[in-house]
């Protein structure tokens, strides 16, 4: 994409209106904003950062938020915003090409989720959109869809926006397509029928172990140190592929649910290594059947 900044209202032309409203959303399910503590903010680059702990980026965006309510919204103070942020936040990024907003906060009723400072219905901003400030230009930040939308069966995205209640494992898992899609899919073929958000309605016990086999991508411990990071690079041209699991080093066979052990981005020293990946996701998987299964 190229840097193109343009701002509806009084700095410029407005640009043609095409928020999701006006468009039809990619797959029927709009996975960006979902609830005043769910949302997504993985394609401005969130999780693109040295730490990416769940305590580091709340207090980030947290600081941001409360900062850019300072400033009068013109082209200088944003623009000497963005610098300000960018001089006292670390820099040093797992995916070099991958640019991170210094616009994301926190946003809604209550800031208890992440979205653009920049938005036209974000506080202070009376209605004018200065997205054309970003990096991208606010076309871009209008109109861009990431995979999931395109790839994720809208079952699927139904049962993440259900069952994920906060904006920080929602935006590591749903850009996730591929890594979704093989977990939903062993799920349901053990479960013999469809996974969908009803199942988990008065279900506490299957929203937990969903949960819990979800957020295993934040902490895998078989991350290699090179790539020790639940960040990933989603864009379609970016040419960023998961490696394969080097089987003939550690001398063992490929088994057909090790796809999800590729998502995750795994590196095995043992045979031992491996067999215990394998039964850890494997075991989540089975909480998550037995508890759908006893409702059932």
């Amino acid at each position: 994409m190229q840097n193109n900044r343009s701002i509806k209202g009084p700095f410029g032309p407005e640009p043609q209106d095409t928020s999701p409203s006006q468009l039809e959303i990619p797959g029927g399910v709009y996975l960006c904003q979902v609830s005043e503590t769910v949302s997504c903010g993985a394609c401005c680059g969130l999780y693109n950062l040295s730490n990416v702990s769940r305590a580091s980026l709340s207090a980030m965006l947290a600081h941001r938020t409360v900062q850019f309510q300072k400033i009068p919204r013109t082209v200088a103070a944003i623009d000497e915003f963005a610098a300000r942020m960018q001089a006292v936040e670390p820099q040093n990024r797992p995916f070099p090409q991958f640019h991170h907003c210094p616009f994301i906060g926190l946003i809604g009723k209550d800031r208890q989720r992440v979205g653009c400072l920049l938005h036209p219905l974000a506080e202070g901003n009376a209605g004018i959109d200065y997205r054309g400030l970003s990096y991208y230009g606010g076309l871009a930040c209008r109109s861009y869809f990431c995979p999931a939308p395109h790839e994720l069966p809208a079952r699927y995205k139904r049962v993440l926006q259900t069952v994920i209640d906060d904006w920080y494992t929602y935006g590591l898992i749903v850009t996730e397509a591929v890594l979704a899609g093989a977990i939903f899919g062993r799920i349901e073929t053990m479960l013999g029928r469809s996974l969908v958000p009803e199942l988990f309605d008065k279900n506490p016990a299957a929203r937990a172990a969903l949960n819990d086999l979800l957020r295993i991508k934040i902490d895998w411990p078989y991350r290699p140190a090179h790539a020790d990071t639940p960040c990933h690079h989603f864009f379609p041209d970016a040419g960023d592929i998961k490696p394969a699991i080097d089987y003939e080093t550690i001398g063992a066979p490929p088994a057909p649910a090790d796809d999800i052990l590729v998502e995750l981005v795994s590196e095995f020293k043992s045979v031992d290594d491996l067999a215990d990946a394998r039964e850890c996701i494997s075991r989540a998987i089975q909480n998550v059947v037995a508890a759908l299964a006893s409702k059932i």
